[in-house]
């Protein structure tokens, strides 16, 4: 289930940071995307009732977490660059630590430990990608910076 999760995050970092540099946002369109968070993590939030327990507090994360990253990506998609995709893939890693964390509260002795340490090492991973993302991105700007100021 974890590595699935991790699976995901990586995915959809990518293709997040490839497509979020591609077409700036109107502030209409982040004030929408805002309300739209707010109003998606409000209906998540009230779906979460009917649960009891573990159930309830994995529901709570996951709809935390998708507000968490949905305000970092709305973010990177109105002001792109390294620093807010970053935070992005940041949010991203650290929302699918914590559903990981609530989903192994769940069980018992040694599989909860198991399953805790899978989780804190998937979001290790997802952490290391996003530093590596962001060095690559910056080394890229700054290559392309140099090309461009160069003497014709």
């Amino acid at each position: 289930m974890m590595r699935n999760i991790i699976g995901i995050v990586g995915a959809v970092a990518v293709v997040t940071c490839g497509g979020a540099a591609a077409a700036a946002m109107t502030k209409e369109d982040y004030k929408a995307g805002k309300a739209r968070i707010a109003a998606e993590y409000q209906a998540g939030r009230q779906k979460c009732g009917a649960h009891l327990g573990n159930a309830a507090e994995q529901c709570v994360a996951r709809a935390r977490g998708a507000q968490k990253t949905g305000k970092a990506e709305l973010e990177a998609a109105y002001k792109p660059s390294p620093r807010t995709q970053y935070v992005a893939a940041m949010a991203r890693a650290e929302a699918a630590y914590e559903i990981a964390k609530k989903e192994c509260g769940g069980r018992g002795g040694e599989t909860r430990k198991g399953c805790l340490k899978d989780a804190r090492a998937g979001q290790a991973e997802a952490k290391a990608a996003a530093s590596a993302a962001r060095k690559a991105s910056t080394a890229e700007q700054g290559a392309a910076g140099k090309t461009a100021s160069a003497p014709r």
